[in-house]
């Protein structure tokens, strides 16, 4: 089968099968086949065989489809290519033949050819996902709680609140963005992903504010909707609260405060579950604190992977990584770093038989990106090591990062 660039001619056979994966409640009639596709978003098919030179493959050849954002992504201070699966889907009539886990394997390997050492997505079903590499690289944490509840935590009127548009206030939203998502896996936003993810809801669009000093300098903002909550009152979300320092965010929440008359509740979503967000309020038990997986990560190429990571320790790991999708990742490993830079070699024979480490792909994915720990991945079974030795220089060579990949796709 062959995987490409879905032609013009078959966006509507693209979207027919998504909106049946994942809206099939709104019926075969669906509305939305003008929408333009997304920033950074590329449609691609997979189909029963490669097209004739130069012409486009037949419709009717179309088994799956997928699709895949160009981001750049904040890896271990650095940024990187980390493109975004997203929109994968089949037809009722073609499920529960491996032609998904076909197509993933060939957009890897198109990954891997572009250059890509890892990728991400946003699973519909975390063991599915699992089974084919990708591992959750941070949970996603949501506070809900009464607009009262934050009297005691905002401080006294100060600067102002304005309504915030694209065209006249992106540049400044994109510097307090800039310096407030500094965590590892934050994604550097084109101005097309302000605009379309930001700005722009898939029913309705969100409310956008900012906080500014006296000088008029934005210093916060907020992007939030006003909905019906699940009894009869009113519910303000809270997509994304940016801030700064300290005092802007509490100029933002006072702004939530003062809804207060509106409002029966707040919720503050996308939240890194590192925040610890309710532990400021006076009564922490007046808030509802849910935490679910957010997206996973996988490592697309582990020789390209761990070559181009900083690393400050100065050690040397033989891993044996089990990926049962990409051979390019299944064997042993030895990874040297030094003043240089990390030096990646695939060790065969003798001198793969005496590994230090083994692990599979998903958790070396973690380990990479900063989302989890030896320990941590061994207390779960997911890492053996031969002994302390080698623990600690993982350590070294893989601390512990705050992650956080805050984007929907």
């Amino acid at each position: 089968m062959h995987l490409r660039q879905l032609p013009a001619d078959h966006r509507d056979a693209f979207r027919e099968m998504v909106n049946y994966a994942f809206r099939p409640e709104d019926g075969p009639d669906w509305e939305d086949r003008d929408r333009e596709d997304p920033d950074l978003f590329t449609p691609l098919g997979f189909y029963d065989a490669a097209p004739d030179a130069g012409s486009d493959p037949d419709a009717s050849a179309l088994r799956t489809v997928c699709g895949s954002y160009d981001f750049t992504v904040r890896v271990r201070g650095e940024w990187r290519s980390m493109p975004g699966v997203s929109a994968v889907a089949s037809p009722p009539e073609g499920r529960r033949r491996g032609t998904v886990g076909a197509m993933l394997d060939a957009l890897l390997a198109r990954y891997r050819e572009g250059g890509a050492a890892f990728s991400a997505l946003w699973p519909f079903e975390y063991p599915f996902y699992r089974r084919l590499g990708w591992a959750t690289c941070c949970n996603h944490a949501e506070a809900t709680l009464p607009p009262e509840q934050l009297a005691d935590v905002v401080p006294d009127p100060r600067g102002e609140f304005r309504r915030l548009t694209p065209d006249e206030d992106l540049p400044a939203m994109r510097a307090v963005h800039e310096a407030w998502a500094t965590e590892s896996l934050a994604v550097r936003r084109t101005e097309g992903w302000w605009r379309e993810r930001v700005f722009r809801g898939w029913r309705k669009n969100p409310y956008a504010f900012g906080w500014a000093d006296e000088e008029g300098s934005l210093r916060g903002y907020l992007v939030y909707s006003i909905d019906e909550d699940d009894g009869d009152g009113r519910e303000m979300r809270v997509w994304e609260r940016a801030a700064v320092d300290g005092e802007a965010r509490g100029h933002l929440l006072r702004f939530c405060r003062d809804h207060d008359s509106q409002v029966d509740s707040v919720t503050f979503r996308a939240l890194p579950e590192w925040a610890r967000p309710i532990d400021e309020l006076t009564d922490p038990r007046a808030a509802t604190l849910e935490v679910k997986p957010g997206p996973m990560v996988r490592i697309v190429d582990v020789a390209e992977a761990l070559s181009t990571l900083p690393y400050d320790a100065r050690e040397s790991v033989v891993l044996d990584v089990d990926d049962d999708r990409c051979a390019w990742n299944d064997g042993t490993f030895e990874l040297r770093a030094d003043a240089a830079g990390g030096h990646v070699s695939r060790l065969d024979g003798d001198a793969a038989e005496s590994p230090d480490a083994e692990l599979d792909i998903g958790a070396l994915s973690q380990l990479a990106v900063g989302a989890r720990d030896s320990d941590g991945l061994e207390r779960t079974g997911d890492l053996t090591v031969a002994d302390a030795s080698v623990r600690e220089a993982l350590d070294a060579l893989f601390p512990r990062e705050r992650t956080f990949f805050r984007e929907g796709f």
